[in-house]
């Protein structure tokens, strides 16, 4: 048996874990909509609710664009 798909939120954050990088806010969304051609997960307000509860993390890179990842409990002590 195949496991369930991942949507909202656990999507996110596996895509960010099997990145193992920051990724944009367009790298992103290319691969949700990939995964997941109808999910509105990775739109940016979702996105920042997610950071603002500790989800994900994420930041403004020097080009303006917005970066995205993950980190581990381990990592970030």
């Amino acid at each position: 048996m195949s496991e369930p798909q991942k949507i909202g939120p656990e999507l996110i954050v596996s895509i960010l874990r099997q990145a193992k990088k920051p990724l944009t806010t367009r790298e992103l969304q290319q691969e949700t909509q990939r995964l997941v051609p109808h999910c509105v997960s990775s739109n940016v307000v979702v996105l920042n609710l997610m950071r603002i509860r500790g989800t994900i993390k994420g930041r403004r890179a020097e080009d303006k664009n917005w970066i995205w990842w993950v980190e581990d409990k381990d990592e970030g002590k």
